[in-house]
């Protein structure tokens, strides 16, 4: 009976992995599948429970955060994330501590220096290099 009680178990927490794909109940197969096996040697119910739940426990404390890491590697870039490193022109000059502006996708954003005390004359070239707040760090850019 506790066969077919761990191939259920193992067969649901891997079709639950599939659908929510959280690399939460994937752990739970190889652990119904050593449990399986210690039913089908006769060892004592209370044994497979506690190699389960163990074998459980450690496989999500140890793999989960790791095989998450190696599966997200391509993480995508949110949109302020995907404006670092820009270039585009800026609209009113940079000075004495003030920020200018620039259009970025269609969107016109303050624009600061990256150092507070260097002017930059409009239609300059500039390079997004950060975002504070609501604000892009900026640094001029060669024109050539």
């Amino acid at each position: 009976m506790w066969i077919w009680i761990w191939l259920g178990i193992a067969c649901a927490s891997l079709i639950i992995e599939l659908v929510t794909l959280q690399m939460v109940t994937i752990w739970f197969v190889p652990s119904a599948i050593i449990a399986l096996i210690l039913a089908a040697c006769n060892v004592m119910v209370e044994i497979q429970v506690i190699v389960f739940i163990v074998l459980s426990l450690v496989l999500i404390l140890s793999l989960r955060k790791i095989s998450l890491k190696f599966l997200l590697k391509t993480k995508a870039k949110t949109n302020s994330e995907a404006l670092i490193g820009k270039k585009t022109k800026l609209l009113s000059p940079i000075k004495d501590g003030e920020g200018g502006t620039i259009k970025v996708n269609g969107i016109i954003w303050t624009a600061i220096g990256e150092n507070e005390t260097i002017a930059i004359e409009a239609d300059k070239t500039v390079e997004i290099l950060s975002i504070d707040g609501n604000k892009l760090i900026v640094k001029e850019c060669n024109d050539k």
